[in-house]
């Protein structure tokens, strides 16, 4: 692993230095003010500086990839002339003309359009970005249905699209004198932290159980401020841990508690230690629910490569974030049907502590089919 010091007069200046140098795969390790040395670095504006790494193989991926946009740069520039190019242009234009002829002479049945089975909300599924494959089998179930109860095309549809969403959802429960633990996980980004802190504030706040909080995200230095602020605010006893192997005591320190939120690290979905971090903490920990947050504007094939990820996993529920910032529903459709699982919760914005709910499967599908607005 390559890691290197970067100062500059801002943090924009500094990022800067890390992606021309190291590329945008670095990670950022530590950041903080400093001050020239001597006397007159008291009288002067402070520097930023950036501790970043990156690994030699993403580094040796990076050059290779600038040599490869080089080398096609210099072979355009060593052609005589334009003649080149404007060959392939017409090449082109040629093969698009040829691709508009063919759409248009095809048939429209073999596009998979559903031929007698509602093409319209087929339409309003795949505007919403319902997986195709998905689209075409609620279609064809919607069209089951209707002929088996008699029941309408549209109330067909929408009993298939409650159905498809799990038709109830499963918030979490507690029983009493019996302490419940939670595990949060997910890819970078998608609001694991702050959906963490408003559920512990609705048991905390609304309910009146007794709470805590086991971070082990360290892996960014701002996600552990982040959640004690979140700990602070909420006056929510907070454990941080380093590995796995330090759960049961962190744990052990919230014996008292009636609920006890784990917080972990947003990795890359292809990152295989972190599956095996959180293997060992489900393990270790005896962790009784875990939660996968997915963010409601994540792409069809996004939610493919989440799902298939975090397959790993024995069981877990779902909760899906951010709904106020997407015009179309169909990844909590496209995760409910690929993983199979429970969903549980829905949060908008990002204020804390308020703004989470017990998913409203009738709410969604309401969407979904575009009956309602946010």
């Amino acid at each position: 692993m390559i890691i290197k010091r970067y100062v500059a007069n801002t943090t924009q200046e500094a990022m800067a230095q890390v992606k021309m140098d190291l590329g945008s795969d670095a990670v950022i390790l530590n950041t903080r003010k400093i001050r020239k040395k001597g006397i007159s670095g008291w009288f002067s504006k402070p520097l930023m500086e950036i501790t970043a790494a990156i690994d030699h193989e993403a580094k040796r991926s990076n050059y290779k990839e600038e040599r490869q946009v080089q080398e096609r740069i210099d072979a355009i520039d060593n052609s005589n002339t334009f003649t080149h190019i404007e060959k392939k242009v017409d090449a082109m234009g040629e093969m698009v003309e040829k691709l508009v002829r063919q759409i248009s002479q095809t048939p429209v049945n073999s596009l998979d359009m559903p031929q007698d089975n509602d093409p319209q909300n087929y339409h309003v599924l795949l505007d919403n970005e319902v997986h195709q494959e998905y689209a075409l089998s609620i279609i064809e179930r919607a069209k089951e249905l209707q002929g088996k109860s008699g029941m309408e095309a549209s109330q067909s549809f929408e009993h298939v699209i409650l159905d498809c969403l799990g038709n109830e959802a499963k918030p979490i429960e507690l029983l009493p004198g019996k302490r419940k633990v939670i595990l949060f996980v997910g890819p970078t980004g998608v609001g694991k932290t702050t959906t963490l802190a408003k559920l512990a504030a609705n048991f905390a706040i609304e309910k009146g159980n007794e709470v805590g909080f086991i971070t082990a995200d360290t892996y960014r230095i701002a996600a552990v401020d982040q959640l004690k602020i979140y700990a602070e605010i909420l006056e929510i006893p907070m454990s941080i841990i380093y590995s796995p192997s330090e759960i049961s005591k962190a744990l052990k320190e919230h014996e008292d508690k009636d609920l006890v939120f784990i917080d972990t690290a947003g990795r890359s979905i292809r990152d295989q230690e972190h599956e095996k971090e959180i293997s060992q903490l489900i393990a270790l920990g005896n962790i009784d629910e875990v939660y996968l947050v997915i963010s409601s504007n994540t792409s069809p094939q996004g939610c493919i490569n989440i799902i298939n990820s975090y397959k790993f996993l024995p069981n877990y529920k779902l909760i899906f974030t951010k709904l106020d910032e997407v015009t179309t529903y169909g990844a909590i459709i496209n995760c409910c049907l690929l993983s199979q699982k429970p969903l549980s919760y829905i949060t908008t914005g990002q204020n804390v502590p308020a703004d989470i709910e017990v998913a409203n499967i009738n709410k969604i599908k309401d969407l979904l089919i575009g009956n309602v607005g946010v």
